[in-house]
């Protein structure tokens, strides 16, 4: 608070009273400086706004870093779950598709077995029609019976009687080797025979190679 003086007149009434007369006195007022004490009213409320400001301030950070802190824990969480869940799914999936698998291979299996089944049944079908022609079917027998052969090595070809007469002089001359005879075999077949060995040209043995040959592959 300041001190400092001002000065104003007082003025009081002359009054005359008989032989005594009175004049004019000046007096000294003082008084406190208001616009000071205002002054530093305003600084102190501007003092205290600022440092509430401040105080608010660093508490909103405050809430803001924990705010932020939990949010990344809730991700982190959810992310974690989720990879859970990512890893479940494909775990029951692969056991879907292993029991699919499983369940389905004796299916499959017994189809492609119907399958060269049924191959087998038409060529054997469309060899027989074949054989129903005498000339082709002994012309037939003789190549499997020589095929990839050396004739020099090949001690006799055993074939059906009926085939036999079938072919012509020419051919079984071309041939160059022996020709035999044999009862046992059916029509259309035929077995080489080697001073060490035989080869078996039967048509019933092609087709059983070539279903076992088609399994092996299927499998």
């Amino acid at each position: 608070m300041s001190t400092d003086a001002t000065f104003s007149r007082l003025s009081f009434p002359e009054l005359n009273t008989g032989s005594k007369n009175f004049s004019k006195v000046a007096y000294t007022e003082l008084r406190s400086d208001d616009e000071a004490q205002e002054r530093a009213f305003e600084q102190a409320k501007v003092r205290g706004h600022a440092a509430g400001y401040t105080a608010g301030m660093r508490e909103g950070a405050e809430m803001m870093r924990e705010r932020q802190l939990a949010m990344e824990q809730d991700h982190a969480a959810m992310m974690e779950d989720g990879r859970a869940r990512l890893q479940q799914a494909v775990a029951a999936l692969g056991a879907a598709t292993r029991a699919l698998e499983e369940r389905a291979a004796p299916v499959l299996a017994a189809a492609q077995n119907t399958l060269a089944e049924a191959a087998m049944e038409l060529a054997e079908a469309i060899l027989g029609h074949e054989l129903s022609d005498g000339e082709a079917s002994a012309r037939s027998a003789l190549t499997r019976a020589l095929a990839g052969v050396d004739a020099s090595r090949v001690h006799t070809v055993r074939m059906n009687p009926a085939d036999l007469t079938m072919l012509a002089p020419e051919t079984r001359a071309q041939a160059g080797v022996v020709f035999s005879p044999d009862s046992s075999l059916a029509a259309g077949d035929a077995v080489t025979e080697f001073a060490d060995g035989f080869l078996d040209a039967r048509i019933g043995t092609a087709l059983a190679r070539a279903k076992t040959a088609l399994l092996e592959v299927r499998r």
